[in-house]
């Protein structure tokens, strides 16, 4: 699952540190390469603290379930057919498959749900930075300043917001697969995966409405 739909499928109202816990393992991760969080410290005494670290929880658990879950399966098996009739080969193809699946529900989310992202955003703004400071410094954290400034531009840049057109996906996907080491997509492999994009989207409401029973 991707930024958006652990938002949607797990967000408590009125918890905003819960909410970012949501994301903050994936978002940890990206901001600072080979970052590892431990979930079983016990945080009761700072109620912020645990909140945010019951979010990542949870999000641990609904991507556990989500990735075993037959349907997500089947859409990656698709997707992973159709780019492998390609003429030009898509290096880790099971890769770009998996996380197409994840991108292009958030891109049925917030195309169904216009607000979604900003309810995110406006979440996160409420949220106190020491606190997501201290709940590091009890997982031995130290490269604040890095992470600070991930923290930051994912805030003001607000890119999840961009999700509503077919190019920022494959945009987005592209970033995460330059981060792997990956080679840029041509011109064709781009609109090869954004005619992807609309088969998959097809398949989004059953998916979605299928998804809500799984996690409960």
């Amino acid at each position: 699952m991707n930024f958006l739909s652990h938002y949607y499928f797990d967000k408590q109202e009125g918890n905003p540190y819960f909410n970012l816990g949501l994301i903050f393992p994936d978002i940890v991760r990206n901001f600072v390469r080979g970052s590892k969080l431990d979930l079983t410290i016990d945080m009761k005494d700072e109620l912020p603290v645990a909140s945010l670290q019951k979010g990542c929880i949870q999000h641990v658990q609904s991507d556990k379930v989500f990735h075993a879950w037959d349907e997500f399966i089947d859409a990656m098996d698709m997707v992973t057919g159709h780019i492998r009739k390609n003429p030009v080969p898509f290096k880790k193809d099971w890769f770009i498959a998996h996380i197409l699946v994840e991108l292009t529900m958030d891109h049925y989310l917030i195309l169904n749900n216009p607000n979604l992202a900003n309810k995110l955003y406006t979440d996160f703004e409420i949220v106190d930075t020491e606190h997501i400071h201290s709940f590091l410094r009890r997982n031995d954290f130290s490269k604040f300043d890095l992470f600070q400034k991930g923290f930051d531009h994912f805030m003001s840049v607000r890119y999840l917001e961009s999700y509503t057109e077919p190019n920022n996906i494959v945009y987005a996907l592209g970033r995460i697969c330059t981060k792997m080491r990956l080679p840029p997509f041509s011109e064709e492999q781009k609109q090869l995966l954004k005619s992807v994009i609309k088969v998959l989207h097809n398949k989004m409401p059953q998916m979605v409405e299928d998804l809500k029973v799984e996690l409960k």
